[in-house]
């Protein structure tokens, strides 16, 4: 059985591909295929000298990895020379040896300041946000600087002003005091550097300690008010109030015009300034967002993610949490699954995640290696393929072991499973036949700023419904082993309908099924209509749309075109008495796998090869499954498990044409491939 890890850059051509047989050396995976340890800057991580680089670098590849995630030392940073010579040195030995290199841009989190290096040169570019006042002479808007109780304070690195990435000077100063200083120490820089990796940039336009009041602040710029009237055609300065209190109908257009050039012009400034100086060098831009887990995060920290996602070059999310339990019980599934849905509607591959254990070890609990190979496989399932690891991997003697450290003998289990997910996953495409569209729209027209801290409730309770809702219900398709692609409005807006399948870039889907939303925009619901009429499935939650985003004057035409959806079919589950949607969606296109007896706790994900289907089973939690599975794939089942490499032998029969019963036994947090040949 041949896999392939595909780099997936073919205007970088980083790096050629390379074929893997994991049958029968499974150890024979190319470094494309494996993690990148987070390291510190070489001097903590190794030492100077070029035999200690040398010799820790080989320790790394002992321990099953495939690259290195460093930057320069913080000390005098960026301008210490004697530092330069030895990341440089660090890095060549590195890339000798066949490591592959990251570059972590920033000192610390979060990215964009070059260690406070830009404001030094650019004070005024400091990040804004516009308040609210009221006093005895009435209302008033002022623009004030966000520092304190933000991420700028409430961080876990150092307290550090922060710039405002809607400032164009602000970016072009970071790179050009951090990029070009790398690019001129490391040159050619595309010869030894694959990425550059950017930490939580945003707009910090939210506070962070709870039981506490603060203004209510958006996000701001002096640009906003001319930017929005080039892109929307009217003037924003008048209707401020609809941004910060509920004045009437025309609130939704005017938050949603808002927030969408909020989140464009966060995504052409920051993001879209370092993927283009990152191509000129032809090296990959990634990194990750910050408040990724909820729409209301979203919204505050970056307009919409999905926006931003379309500037990197490998997209990331971080994962700071082990636990497999938590990670479905709480709204962290959402993050990859929302990430690699982004990656997947541009017909893209690669989706990097910084995994780590962070609130394990603030409570002096790190997770296990099952608890880690299963939360490798959480995220896989949903899209990731590229692993910046900050787990505490140690080459000491084991007498000599840091607490909650994991010695390399220890580790290399985890990075060798994780190659082969890596291998086995890119080897084909994630099968996703459902569509679950994206409610941000919804969440725009109701938000206005809190003034509680991002950890509270939003006042707003139609907003919280909307953000609970959704998690929830993603959650609930996931436990019914049921795959699907959370798709955006303009994705969505861009789709093609062949026959009863709508076409998204490179996705084909037989089912659109609606959260509960109340507002959307009219292109939306034009491809709906079309994609009803056409004999599509469209399912839905009582809470269908009523209104367009582009303002009262189109509300009639939303609900003509929800009244010709219903005409053709569609909006099942919606209506009283109503069968679930989950139901009406398993008769309409039953599933590829079907447990018994059925388990919440099991994720299924179908990989779409060349060679066969191969369905990956997570089990997600901390109590043996033991059942049966039917899958609707043609062929021979053959059980591969990605902790060993080996295949084992399988029960199974034929049931019907164009399935098989197969026995399943899954340990707690085990993960295992069903193969089709």
């Amino acid at each position: 059985m041949y896999l392939l890890c595909l780099e997936e850059m073919p205007i970088l051509a980083l790096y050629p591909e390379e074929r893997c047989a994991v049958q029968p050396n499974p150890e024979n995976l190319p470094n494309s295929c494996r993690v990148l340890q987070i390291i510190p800057p070489f001097e903590t991580w190794a030492g100077t000298s070029e035999n200690a680089i040398r010799a820790r670098v080989r320790d790394a590849i002992k321990a099953g990895l495939g690259g290195l995630v460093t930057n320069i030392k913080a000390d005098n940073y960026l301008r210490d020379e004697k530092a330069w010579e030895v990341l440089r040195l660090g890095i060549k030995i590195a890339h000798e040896e066949g490591l592959r290199i990251w570059i972590y841009d920033e000192k610390g989190y979060p990215s964009g300041t070059a260690g406070g290096l830009v404001l030094e040169q650019v004070p005024s570019a400091e990040a804004q946000g516009l308040i609210r006042v009221t006093d005895a002479s009435g209302v008033r808007y002022e623009v004030i600087t966000l520092y304190e109780a933000t991420h700028a304070t409430e961080n876990f690195s150092e307290k550090r002003h922060y710039i405002n990435i809607l400032d164009s000077a602000a970016i072009s100063t970071f790179l050009a005091v951090t990029h070009d200083r790398y690019a001129r120490h490391l040159d050619p820089i595309d010869r030894y550097v694959e990425a550059f990796f950017t930490d939580e940039p945003s707009l910090i336009s939210a506070y962070i300690p709870k039981d506490r009041n603060y203004p209510k602040t958006l996000p701001w710029h002096s640009r906003v008010p001319e930017e929005f009237k080039s892109r929307k055609g009217y003037d924003l300065l008048p209707h401020r109030e609809s941004l910060f209190v509920d004045t009437g109908e025309v609130d939704r257009k005017i938050r949603c015009d808002f927030y969408e050039v909020i989140a464009d012009l966060c995504a052409e400034t920051y993001f879209g300034g370092v993927q283009e100086w990152c191509r000129r060098h032809k090296i990959a831009s990634s990194g990750h967002l910050l408040g990724e887990e909820t729409l209301v995060w979203q919204t505050v920290f970056n307009g919409d993610p999905f926006t931003c996602y379309r500037k990197f070059d490998i997209p990331g999310i971080d994962m700071i949490t082990s636990d497999p339990e938590k990670i479905m019980a709480k709204e962290f599934f959402l993050v990859p699954k929302i990430a690699g849905s982004a990656v997947r509607l541009r017909g893209k591959r690669r989706l990097m995640c910084e995994i780590s254990d962070y609130f394990g070890t603030v409570d002096k609990k790190h997770a296990t290696i099952d608890q880690m190979k299963c939360t490798a496989g959480i995220l896989f399932s949903c899209g990731v393929t590229d692993l910046t690891s900050y787990y505490p991997l140690s080459f000491a003697p084991k007498d000599e072991l840091p607490p909650m450290a994991i010695p390399a003998s220890e580790y290399l289990k985890y990075t060798s499973f994780t190659a082969r997910l890596n291998a086995l996953f890119t080897s084909g495409t994630i099968e996703s036949r459902v569509a679950v569209l994206y409610p941000m729209t919804s969440v725009w027209a109701h938000f206005t700023p809190s003034h509680r801290s991002m950890y509270e409730d939003h006042p707003n309770p139609q907003v919280q419904s909307l953000d609970k809702s959704f998690c929830d219900f993603c959650r609930s398709l996931l436990q019914q082993q049921i795959g699907f692609d959370v798709v955006d409005e303009m994705s969505l807006g861009t789709a093609k309908i062949e026959g009863k399948k709508l076409l998204v870039a490179e996705r084909q889907y037989e089912v659109l099924l609606l959260p509960p939303l109340d507002t959307i925009r009219l292109r939306t619901m034009e491809i709906m209509v079309r994609f009803a009429e056409a004999g599509g499935a469209v399912f839905a939650h009582a809470l269908v749309p009523q209104f367009a985003a582009e303002g009262t004057q189109e509300d009639k035409q939303i609900a003509a075109m929800v009244e010709r959806t219903r005409a053709a079919g569609g909006l099942g589950g919606s209506q009283p008495g109503s069968a679930p949607i989950a139901y009406l969606l398993k008769s309409r296109i039953p599933p590829d796998c079907a447990l018994a007896p059925a388990s919440p706790a099991i994720l299924c994900t179908t990989v779409r090869r060349d060679e066969g289907p191969a369905h990956f089973f997570v089990n997600a939690s901390s109590v043996e499954f033991a059942g049966r599975c039917t899958l609707r794939s043609e062929g021979k089942p053959v059980l591969y498990d990605p902790s060993t490499g080996e295949e084992r032998s399988l029960r199974w029969e034929k049931w019907g044409d164009a399935a098989k019963h197969i026995s399943l036994k899954l340990r707690p947090f085990e993960a295992l491939f069903v193969l089709i040949r």
